[in-house]
C-alpha cells in the first residue's frame, strides 16, 4: 500500500514537472516577445498600487517607457512600501495577494506575492522533478528533506521565513506520504538537535532516492555528524525512542557499514542503496568544499543545481543533471543586465543584447512588487537553450 502512495505522489511531481519544462521549451523560443507581454502586465496589473501611482505606470506604454520611466531601485526605495505589506495593508506594491515573507541574508523583509511563490515552485521544485523523473531518480525511493523549513505565521495570514520551505508546505499531501523527515518535528529544532534529527530519520530509513537542500553543505553537514555519532544514533535506532520505533535490523546494518568506513570516504551509496540525486537550490554557495561531497557520493550520485535566486524568488531554472548551468525564465521576470565593469547605470541590455562569453549584473522585476530592482549578483552568460540565455553565477 506504501508503495503505491509513493508512486502516485511521484507520478504527480513528474506531471507537474512535465508540464513546466512543456512551458519553459514554449516561452525560450522568441523570449523577447514573452518578455514585453509579461512587463506590460506588470504595469497594466500594477498601476493602482501605491508604488505604480508613485512611479507613473499609468502612463506607460510600453517596454521602453517602463525602463525610462521606472528608476532603478535596491531595497532602501522598498523599506515603506515593505512595512505597509507586513502590516497588512493591500495593492501596496502589487495588486496580487502577499502571502509570504521571506527574510534575506541581513535579515531584510522581502515579500512574495501568491503568483511569484507558484512560479518559484514551478521553476525550482516541479523542473527539478522533471529532470529527476527524467532520468529515473523518482521511481522508488523516499525524499531526505534538509531544506529549512522553520515557518511562522502573521496575525494576517502571512508567511514569514525561508522560502523553500514555504514551498516545501505548498502540497500537505507530498509531505505525509513522501519526506523521510516529518516537518512537524525537525522545523522548530536547534542545532545540534536539528542535526541529530536530520542524521536519525535518514539513518533510520534505507530507501531514500533524493535528497532537497538549501545548500550542499546541509548534506554535508549531516554526513559529517553521522561520521561522528553513528555509536548513539545506531543505539537508539536499535531499541527505538520517541522519534522513530525499534529497528535491530537497520540498526545491524548501519553498524557493518560505518565499523569499515574511513572518515571523509564514500558513504552515501552504502548507506542509502537507491540514493540516486541531490537537488541543489543554493547554486551561488559552490566551492572547493564541494568535492568533499562528491566524495561522499561516488560516482553513482547526480545533482541538480536547480537555479539562480534569492528571497525575491527564482531567477534561473535548471536543465540537466550534474549542470550548474542554468536558463532565464522569460515568463516570470523581466530582466536587464548591466555589463560588469560598466558605471553606466542608463545602459542596461536586454536579454536578446547579452553576449556569451560576457559577465552582467541582473536587474530584475517580479511578480511581488519590485521594479527594476538591482540584485547585486552577477552572472555569466555561458550559452543558449533555444533563444534564452545560459548562466551560471560569476564570482
Amino acid at each position: 500500500m506504501f508503495d503505491k502512495l509513493l508512486k502516485t505522489v511521484n507520478e504527480a511531481r513528474w506531471a507537474d514537472g512535465l508540464r513546466i519544462r512543456n512551458r519553459l521549451d514554449d516561452i525560450t523560443y522568441e523570449p523577447m516577445r514573452t518578455q514585453e507581454e509579461f512587463v506590460m502586465r506588470l504595469i497594466r496589473e500594477n498601476a493602482k498600487t501605491a508604488y505604480g501611482h508613485d512611479h507613473g505606470f499609468e502612463n506607460i506604454r510600453n517596454m521602453d517607457e517602463f525602463r525610462s520611466f521606472v528608476p532603478l531601485s535596491t531595497f532602501d526605495d522598498y523599506a515603506a512600501y515593505i512595512d505597509r505589506v507586513v502590516n497588512g495593508e493591500r495593492n501596496v506594491l502589487t495588486t496580487y495577494h502577499t502571502e509570504h515573507i521571506s527574510e534575506s541574508h541581513n535579515h531584510c523583509k522581502i515579500p512574495m506575492s501568491r503568483w511569484s511563490l507558484q512560479s518559484c515552485y514551478d521553476y525550482s521544485f516541479s523542473s527539478g522533478f522533471y529532470i529527476a523523473a527524467h532520468h529515473g531518480f523518482l521511481t522508488d525511493g523516499m525524499t531526505l528533506n534538509l531544506i529549512d523549513n522553520n515557518i511562522d505565521r502573521l496575525a494576517s495570514g502571512i508567511t514569514v521565513g525561508n522560502i523553500l520551505g514555504r514551498l516545501l508546505t505548498k502540497r500537505e499531501f507530498d509531505n505525509d506520504q513522501i519526506y523521510v523527515i516529518p516537518i512537524d518535528i525537525i522545523k522548530s529544532a536547534e542545532q545540534p538537535e536539528k542535526l541529530y534529527l536530520q542524521a536519525l530519520f535518514a539513518l533510520y530509513q534505507q530507501d531514500i532516492s533524493l535528497t532537497l537542500c538549501d545548500q550542499y553543505i546541509n548534506m554535508l553537514d549531516m554526513l559529517s555528524y553521522i561520521e561522528k555519532h553513528w555509536p548513539k544514533l545506531t543505539d537508539d535506532i536499535e531499541k527505538g525512542n520517541v522519534y522513530v520505533p525499534s529497528s535491530p535490523k537497520r540498526a545491524c546494518a548501519i553498524r557493518e557499514i560505518m565499523e569499515s568506513h574511513h572518515v571523509g570516504t564514500e558513504l552515501v551509496t552504502q548507506l542509502w542503496p537507491r540514493m540516486h540525486c541531490i537537488m541543489v537550490y543554493d547554486v551561488d554557495s559552490l566551492s572547493t568544499s564541494f568535492e568533499f561531497l562528491r566524495t561522499y557520493c561516488g560516482n553513482k550520485v547526480h545533482f541538480i543545481f536547480t537555479g539562480i535566486g534569492s528571497p525575491l524568488g527564482a531567477f534561473t531554472t535548471a536543465l540537466n543533471i550534474d549542470d550548474p548551468q542554468t536558463v532565464l525564465i522569460p515568463d516570470s521576470i523581466f530582466y536587464e543586465f548591466k555589463p560588469k565593469d560598466s558605471t553606466n547605470d542608463n545602459h542596461l541590455l536586454t536579454l536578446d543584447q547579452v553576449e556569451i562569453g560576457k559577465s552582467y549584473e541582473l536587474i530584475v522585476s517580479t511578480l511581488s512588487g519590485f521594479y527594476r530592482y538591482k540584485t547585486g549578483i552577477d552572472v555569466l552568460v555561458v550559452g543558449r537553450y533555444h533563444d534564452t540565455p545560459t548562466v551560471i553565477v560569476d564570482k
